[in-house]
């Protein structure tokens, strides 16, 4: 069996390994199995639609033409396929302006893996644009008419001969994600419907999701999201030793929080399941919390869940130490679980807990 894929409740998705197409080790592509599929515009162009929206609660992707043909062809690809012997169910998709979600159940063994249903898909999501923007092949001049056509989608197709498609290019062609642990289905149709939202916050406090690298702070150097101001505050680690009793582990717990009321900053990796319950309390006090990530971000990484709230509001920062190593692996060694322990309880003690 392949090992289980990342989870999200924490509140960071950790970057894939882009140069595989198969992350999982022998897993069957062709056979039954839910994916979420993210794919992202060439140079994140908005060839799509745009953001609209006065509040988080309200925001919405306002489509633009294009990206209504985009949505219709994406809704209808398990029809397409149906014919071809492919049994497919979109349980959910969003079209955002510069990438697209969508959460694809595969019903039944497929003739070819489902790479082949995603490269149909894209291939003919390039087709729709060149057909509609630029011609009869790619030398052809712009159709007229194109003061109605948006400046973005104008200035792709201005581009397009060169690009060759409209969406990135990466090795592995697109991001997957395999679906198959308990409760991360829900979860991430919850998080593809969840993006707009999340967009809107993003774009209120841009100066606290953009990553800052080489971050140098008491001989560590660090990639940063969120708010820098924490890391001169007083902190305090969070490390709830596996060789405590239950009432040894209550009363620490309480202490953590306790001490986030006075004045702390939370600090740790938050991956024991009671690290996770402190960490869950201070979010819903508003305590502010500084947050190992084991592995690198990327420039579009954001947080998800409540966490993003906490980092519009200064209250969260993500930080991940640099090394001349970075890996692309999903799971969480005991080792790395003890090197970021270690960094929260060096973190701490530089401070002076008031």
């Amino acid at each position: 069996m392949p090992n289980k894929p990342e989870h999200i409740e924490h509140g960071w998705r950790y970057p894939v390994d882009s140069n595989r197409h198969h992350r999982e080790n022998s897993w069957d592509y062709c056979g039954r199995a839910i994916y979420h599929i993210t794919l992202v515009v060439a140079e994140r162009q908005h060839l799509f639609g745009e953001l609209v929206g006065d509040s988080a609660e309200k925001a919405q992707i306002e489509l633009n033409e294009f990206g209504r043909k985009v949505n219709r062809l994406l809704r209808d690809t398990p029809e397409f396929y149906k014919s071809k012997g492919y049994s497919l169910r979109i349980l959910a998709l969003k079209i955002m302006p510069d990438h697209l979600h969508v959460v694809i159940h595969v019903l039944d063994h497929l003739p070819k893996p489902i790479g082949n249903v995603i490269r149909g898909f894209k291939s003919a999501c390039t087709s729709l644009f060149k057909r509609t923007y630029i011609g009869g092949d790619d030398t052809a001049e712009m159709h007229n008419h194109t003061s109605t056509i948006p400046p973005v989608i104008l200035h792709f197709a201005t581009i397009f001969a060169d690009a060759g498609s409209i969406w990135e290019k990466t090795p592995a062609g697109y991001h997957e994600r395999i679906l198959h642990a308990e409760g991360q289905l829900n979860n991430m149709i919850s998080y593809v419907h969840d993006n707009p939202r999340r967009l809107w916050l993003k774009k209120k406090r841009p100066e606290y999701f953009a990553v800052q690298h080489n971050v140098q702070w008491n001989g560590h150097s660090f990639s940063i999201v969120g708010n820098i101001l924490l890391l001169d505050s007083s902190l305090w680690a969070v490390h709830v030793r596996s060789r405590f009793s239950e009432e040894e582990a209550r009363s620490y717990m309480h202490e953590c929080i306790v001490a986030a009321r006075k004045g702390a900053v939370l600090v740790g990796a938050f991956i024991s399941p009671k690290e996770k319950q402190v960490l869950e309390m201070a979010v819903a006090e508003g305590l502010p919390v500084i947050f190992l990530v084991p592995y690198s971000f990327s420039e579009y990484s954001k947080p998800t869940g409540k966490l993003i709230e906490m980092c519009t509001k200064g209250k969260m920062l993500f930080l991940t130490e640099v090394s001349s190593e970075v890996s692309p692996r999903r799971s969480i060694s005991r080792e790395v679980c003890n090197t970021l322990n270690a960094l929260a309880e060096e973190m701490m003690q530089t401070t002076i807990i008031k």
